[in-house]
């Protein structure tokens, strides 16, 4: 839960702890707020920002079922995002998003208030019990599938285990896409040692096993459109691939094939250098299909969400 406030002043971001947990405050904070390492967690600690049921607690207070954990930001504007999502399908289960971006589905990095299932439980009060079935990332558009009953949560997730939901998704990528048919097995993991915290990569020896099909459906000049399958469901796993391939996505700063694109992006925000760079200010890869059997009916379900306005306008742009 987000404690509402005015644009520049502090955010409050509640969490009740809902299960029984054997992390501490410190423990807890890091793992739910990567981005800040552990001393700069301590320091938030000590400054009286953290808060657990009310009290000031140290970092290494345990956790237990039913605390109230409180983080109180210092003040800050959150970077504007697209809040025009459609409803592609809705029914007493499931409801079904056109998710433009860029646009978090949930609060991550500096994202609090300004996120897909923020912007859901605002507009309706029901929106409280609804449940992400899966993620995209916030610069990735298209499909996005909520549960309306945690009921039938189970239902989903074993499918996504079993590899029975397809999923379709189209790329705008530099390079010509040869061969233009190819499936990509690289193990992923979490790249620990980069500069980069949040960054994967290939790695071989400690990487998760990871599929990918893809297919060139159109080059134009040193630019290809690119049809892309996961068949696993690793953290950016097409971008990865695509960045391991040589084919780095139009708009994508991380996986650019050089950690300084990203780190300068950090630092300097949106630039001429970078527009030269990567052309789209966002990563040109949207969810275009999706497909499963209903928790409920059985029945197959299919969603087609087709190429928004920025990116077909980008590529009918290209000669």
């Amino acid at each position: 839960m987000i404690k509402k406030s005015l644009p520049g002043e502090p955010v409050t971001m509640v969490t009740r702890i809902g299960h029984k947990s054997s992390e501490t405050v410190l423990e807890y904070l890091c793992r739910r707020f990567s981005y800040h390492n552990e001393a700069e967690w301590l320091d938030r600690i000590a400054s009286g920002r953290v808060k657990v049921n009310g009290l000031q607690p140290s970092g290494g207070q345990p956790l237990r079922a039913g605390d109230e954990l409180a983080y109180t930001t210092e003040p800050w504007d959150e970077p504007e995002v697209r809040k025009d999502y459609r409803i592609v399908y809705e029914d007493d289960a499931l409801l079904v998003i056109s998710k433009p971006a860029p646009l978090p589905v949930h609060a991550i990095g500096v994202y609090f208030q300004n996120t897909l299932m923020h912007i859901l439980r605002a507009e309706r009060l029901e929106a409280e019990n609804y449940e992400l079935v899966h993620r995209i990332d916030s610069e990735t558009s298209g499909l996005l599938l909520i549960a309306k009953d945690k009921k039938v949560m189970p239902h989903l997730t074993q499918q996504w285990a079993a590899g029975t939901v397809q999923k379709t998704y189209l790329a705008i990528v530099f390079g010509k896409f040869d061969p233009s048919q190819r499936r990509v097995e690289k193990p992923i993991a979490t790249i620990k040692r980069g500069l980069i915290r949040m960054k994967a990569g290939i790695d071989p020896v400690k990487g998760k096993p990871s599929i990918t099909d893809f297919k060139c459906l159109e080059t134009k000049g040193n630019f290809s459109l690119v049809e892309a399958k996961p068949l696993t469901g690793r953290t950016h796993q097409i971008r990865v691939h695509l960045e391991s391939e040589g084919h780095f996505l139009v708009g994508d700063k991380l996986y650019s094939g050089d950690d300084q694109t990203f780190l300068r992006f950090i630092e300097e925000g949106w630039s001429d250098w970078l527009a030269q760079k990567v052309l789209l200010k966002r990563t040109a890869l949207h969810a275009l299909r999706l497909e499963l059997d209903h928790p409920v009916t059985g029945s197959r379900m299919v969603w087609e969400d087709p190429l928004p306005e920025d990116l077909s306008s980008f590529w009918n742009g290209l000669k």
